[in-house]
């Protein structure tokens, strides 16, 4: 399936990634001059026996969210249909994951945590008070913009109350925070995301699921077992009442729990009220992610291509780009990480391709002068080295779409084979759904090496996806 270049009003730039219902794009709004991100659905993928539901629930969505405006929700701005494709567009959100950052190990301190947790209730609140239930809360449903701002996306299984298009017996959502009624197929209402937002703080807390393994087993503890008590996990010092907080929140029965939002947002301000740093925190609703700490890097930088990076990135960027680069480098674990983590705080897609292709050919001067003066262990191994960066730079292709690559990484000369095209077309499926076959095709094309195939398919995928691929596709 190729890729479109308009959907409507909308002219599209790249994609983001696959989303619940199907591929999500980047895309420019002509008249209003915004980036927007679009949802699409191709009607002619969907089981004819289940398509009107499918479609119906596809609009639900849009009906639902459309009128949640609300600072911490993403917004959705419009629903269309175009040649075979329904689409909705919404709000395109400059931000990581809240799953990135727990996948990252982020060490966030309690404050940081009521922040988070009271930008999430105020949007339930907002939500459940005009009858929209989310329910699927989760990490990954939740982004953290660079200036502290909670994002709650993807109602894509939102219910408005008055609907009845997820009738009782249906089972929708995330096993790990799913709701004992929603395990059971039973009907639901708001008190099932208060549940998965009591998960979601639960994590937070100690870094665990309260409920991990199998979908059997998961279902089955969120059922029938108790979790251990955040304060027997978590390296933080609790106050007092978070424990009984969190028991309230997990509560079995809809009726024991939180009846409301804003009861559940009322008792974290009060168990934050026994820690002054918490309720100032509370009290502000800002989240300075300056002051997350992150599992470093296993990478080794030199500081001179940190340096060479800052002064490219500095033309767009102006005086961030110190912040910016040493912070992307504490996630990055080579210079092509580091440059597809930076580039995306590039609004124009012409600039930041200028900035890959002046990293990359910086990037690779550096490394071949770091090459040249390192001594030789033997008489033979530097010269040998020397030729391996040089070869390795030279065989960097800067067609569209192309990335940086590291200087002269171990196994960057591999040549592109049909066996590893087919294993990494694979792995990309998990994030681009159909599309996969059709970048991965484009890529062969243009690529040489693996480690070229790789970057190029890699920028296709969305910003929270796209470390994650990189880091699990070995060129070597």
């Amino acid at each position: 399936m190729e890729i479109p270049t308009r959907l409507g009003k909308y002219e599209i730039e790249g994609v983001l990634g696959k989303g619940a219902m199907g591929v999500v794009y980047k895309a420019h709004d002509p008249l209003i001059e915004r980036p927007v991100a679009i949802k699409t659905v191709r009607k002619d993928t969907i089981d004819p026996e289940v398509s009107a539901q499918f479609m119906a629930r596809f609009r639900n969505e849009a009906r639902a969210a459309g009128r949640l405006l609300h600072p911490n929700i993403v917004a959705i701005y419009e629903y269309g249909e175009d040649d075979g494709v329904a689409f909705i567009a919404m709000e395109y959100v400059d931000g990581t994951g809240l799953r990135e950052y727990l996948n990252r190990k982020a060490r966030f301190d309690f404050a940081q945590l009521t922040a988070i947790m009271s930008q999430l209730l105020q949007a339930l609140e907002f939500a459940h008070a005009r009858g929209v239930i989310h329910r699927d809360i989760k990490p990954a449903n939740m982004i953290l913009t660079h200036d502290g701002t909670l994002k709650v996306a993807d109602f894509g299984i939102a219910r408005v109350d008055t609907s009845t298009l997820t009738m009782a017996g249906m089972i929708m959502g995330t096993p790990s925070y799913m709701a004992p009624e929603q395990c059971r197929g039973e009907p639901s209402d708001h008190r099932a995301d208060l549940f998965s937002a009591g998960v979601v703080f639960y994590e937070l807390l100690t870094g665990e699921k309260p409920f991990s393994g199998s979908v059997e087993s998961i279902t089955y503890q969120i059922c029938h077992h108790e979790p251990k008590a955040p304060s027997q996990l978590s390296q933080l010092a609790l106050p007092p009442a978070l424990d009984p907080l969190i028991a309230t929140a997990l509560a079995k029965s809809p009726a024991q729990r939180f009846q409301n939002a804003r009861a559940f947002h009322h008792a974290l301000r009060e168990a934050a009220g026994s820690s002054r740093e918490g309720a100032t925190q509370l009290d502000a609703t800002v989240l300075n992610l300056e002051q997350v700490e992150l599992q470093p890097s296993s990478h080794t930088w030199d500081d001179t291509v940190l340096s060479t990076v800052e002064r490219k990135l500095a033309q767009y960027v102006g005086p961030l780009s110190k912040m910016l680069v040493r912070r992307a480098a504490t996630q990055s674990h080579g210079l092509a990480e580091l440059c597809a983590l930076l580039a995306t705080h590039i609004g124009d897609p012409e600039a930041r391709g200028q900035f890959v292709a002046a990293v990359e050919k910086s990037g690779a001067q550096v490394g071949a002068a770091a090459q040249s003066q390192r001594p030789a262990a033997t008489g033979s191994s530097a010269p040998a080295r020397a030729t391996s960066a040089s070869s390795g730079a030279g065989s960097t292709r800067r067609g569209e779409g192309s990335k940086v690559l590291d200087p002269a990484p171990a196994g960057v000369g591999l040549p592109l084979d049909q066996a590893f095209i087919d294993r990494t077309t694979t792995r990309l499926a998990a994030y681009l759904g159909p599309i996969a076959k059709v970048v991965a095709r484009k890529a062969a094309q243009q690529a040489q090496t693996r480690q070229e195939f790789v970057q190029i398919v890699a920028s296709h995928i969305g910003t929270q996806d796209r470390l994650a691929f990189l880091r699990e596709t070995d060129p070597i």
